[in-house]
C-alpha cells in the first residue's frame, strides 16, 4: 500500500482483504476476463497473493477489514489522490455494507485527501452510497470522494452509466479500460433532448473525468485507434478531462501513452469539478 505505479492516482490502498493474505474478487463481465489483479493474487511468492482465482469459491476466503488502513487517511497533511481497493471492489457483493459505511466515514474524516473509488458494481454502489448518505444527513457524497464505473464496450456503457448519473455524488468518472469495443459517451457528456434525461441531468450534471486504457498481458485483446480517438474528441468537445493509460498489450511500456503523438494526462479541477473544468 502507498505510492501506485498507476498513472492516474498517487497512491493505492486495499483495506479489504483475505485473512492471512492475499485478495479476493468475482469476475462479472467481459472485462475482468484477464483481471490484472487476480494474476497479482495468484502469485503468492511475488505479488504476496493467496493462489486463488477470482470466482466463487466452494467457501468464500473468510475476508478482513484492513481499520489500521482506513486510520492512516485522516493522519496524512500533503493532499494526494488515493485508489481504493485497486485489487478488489470496494462494492462486492462479498463486502459486508457496513464495512463500506466504514470506508465512507474513514474518507468523510479526510478531507485534505481525494479518494477515486472505482466498481464494475453498479446497482450495490447506488444503494449503498444512498443508504451511506441518508444516514449521515447528507445530499451526496463529499467532493473529495470520486466515485467510478469500469466500462469496457457499450454494453456496459448503457448499462452502467445511467446508474452512476443516479447516484448521489458531486465527482464521477469512467474508467474505459480494457477497452475491448467501441463506445459512444455522447450521452453522459453534455446535454442533448433526444439523448439524455434532462431531470437528471439538472439534478446530478455530467460525468467529470474518463480514463482510456487498453488491455495488458499476454492475451491482451487489441484496441482500434478510432475507438480511442472518438472518446478523446468527445471529451475534447464537453470539456471533459481525458486520460489516456496505455495502449497495452504483451509490452505496455514499449506500445505507450501517446495517442497522435500526445500524452492525455488531464485532471477533474478539484474545486469545480461538476463543470468539467480542465
Amino acid at each position: 500500500m502507498g505510492k501506485s505505479n498507476i498513472e492516474w492516482t498517487d497512491n493505492t490502498y486495499n483495506p479489504i482483504r483475505v485473512k492471512g493474505g492475499g485478495w479476493h474478487c468475482v469476475k462479472v463481465s467481459e472485462g475482468c476476463q484477464h483481471c490484472y489483479a487476480e494474476s497479482v493474487n495468484q502469485n503468492s511468492f511475488y505479488g504476496g497473493g493467496n493462489g486463488l482465482k477470482y470466482a466463487h469459491q466452494p467457501v468464500q476466503p473468510e475476508l478482513e477489514l484492513r481499520r489500521d488502513v482506513l486510520a492512516i487517511w485522516a493522519r496524512k497533511t500533503k493532499p494526494s489522490r488515493n485508489f481504493v481497493a485497486s485489487m478488489t471492489d470496494v462494492f462486492g457483493e462479498f463486502v459486508p455494507d457496513e464495512w463500506i459505511y466504514e470506508i465512507l466515514d474513514a474518507m468523510l474524516a479526510a478531507p485534505l485527501q481525494t479518494f477515486q473509488v472505482l466498481t464494475k458494481r453498479h446497482l450495490n454502489m447506488r444503494s449503498t452510497v444512498k443508504a451511506w448518505c441518508h444516514m449521515r444527513s447528507l445530499d451526496s457524497l463529499p467532493p473529495n470522494i470520486w466515485l467510478g464505473v469500469s466500462v469496457e464496450n457499450q454494453a456496459r456503457a448503457n448499462e452502467r452509466i445511467p446508474v452512476l448519473m443516479d447516484t448521489p455524488a458531486i465527482a464521477r468518472f469512467l474508467s474505459v479500460e480494457p477497452l475491448i469495443g467501441p463506445v459512444d459517451l455522447e450521452p453522459w457528456l453534455y446535454y442533448r433532448s433526444d439523448l439524455f434525461d434532462l431531470q437528471l441531468f439538472e439534478v446530478y450534471g455530467k460525468i467529470d473525468w474518463v480514463i482510456v486504457g487498453g488491455e495488458s498481458g499476454p492475451k491482451a485483446r487489441p484496441m482500434e485507434l478510432e475507438w480511442v480517438r472518438t472518446i478523446r474528441d468527445q471529451c475534447k468537445e464537453t470539456f471533459t478531462p481525458f486520460f489516456f493509460k496505455q495502449w497495452g498489450g504483451i509490452n505496455k511500456s514499449g506500445t505507450g501513452r501517446l495517442l497522435d503523438g500526445v500524452k492525455y494526462s488531464q485532471f477533474p479541477d478539484t474545486i469545480n469539478l461538476e463543470y468539467g473544468v480542465i
